[in-house]
């Protein structure tokens, strides 16, 4: 990673959001759309610091939020439409920013958390946005079992983290249980249907991709069962 050639760009995304903060102060108008541009560029620089520093696995949370906030702020110039969507690519790329924290090194598996709650939150934004808060509540919980089943059973270093199966299953229960009293939960189940479906996909082809990767793991799996 080329250090000074990253302080420079961040040196004058910095002086670049002063001089809007300066011109905002005096009362002159600043489009949105400038702020967009500035976040994105904020973003390209810890996206290239991640990439290019094995050991700068932090700077995928920067950047993911910048580019979030980048979109987000962009969505703000349509007020009756996409601004009703506006906190969905926020919350959504902040949660893939800590994936890809996790992805980087599966010894941080604590990434898992926040990212899969992130991304929860991502889809009861949009749900609620679509069709209001019917059920969102139990979505939410769900995910958010989801999301500690995820912390069990994906690698992580050391040993197997039972423990998250505690929580999932409570997680999992109340979910039920708000599904239950919800009337119109159908409706919700008809969007979550497809999205559970996506994720088996791509679990699927996660799966595949890594025993690709790892064929001596993949054999020695297999051994195992046979013995």
């Amino acid at each position: 990673m080329r250090r000074p050639l990253v302080q420079i760009g961040l040196g004058a995304l910095v002086l670049a959001a002063g001089v809007l903060l300066l011109l905002t102060a005096l009362g002159l108008a600043v489009s949105p759309a400038l702020w967009a541009v500035v976040m994105a560029c904020g973003g390209i620089v810890f996206g290239y610091v991640f990439f290019s520093d094995r050991q700068s696995w932090w700077a995928a949370i920067p950047s993911a939020a910048l580019f979030g906030l980048a979109v987000g702020t962009l969505m703000d110039l349509d007020p009756d439409g996409l601004a009703q969507w506006t906190e969905v690519p926020v919350l959504a790329l902040i949660g893939i920013g800590f994936w890809a924290v996790y992805l980087r090194d599966h010894r941080r598996w604590w990434a898992i958390i926040p990212g899969g709650i992130l991304l929860t939150l991502s889809i009861v934004m949009a749900l609620t946005a679509a069709i209001g808060g019917a059920g969102t509540g139990a979505v939410f919980l769900l995910g958010a079992a989801i999301t500690f089943v995820l912390v069990a059973v994906l690698p992580g270093g050391g040993a197997r983290r039972w423990w998250s199966w505690i929580p999932a299953g409570a997680l999992a229960i109340a979910a039920a249980a708000v599904f239950a009293g919800t009337a119109e939960w159908l409706t919700v189940l008809n969007v979550i249907w497809p999205i559970v479906v996506i994720g088996a996909g791509a679990l699927l082809i996660w799966r595949a991709v890594r025993r690709r990767a790892h064929p001596e793991r993949a054999g020695s799996t297999e051994d195992a069962g046979h013995v």
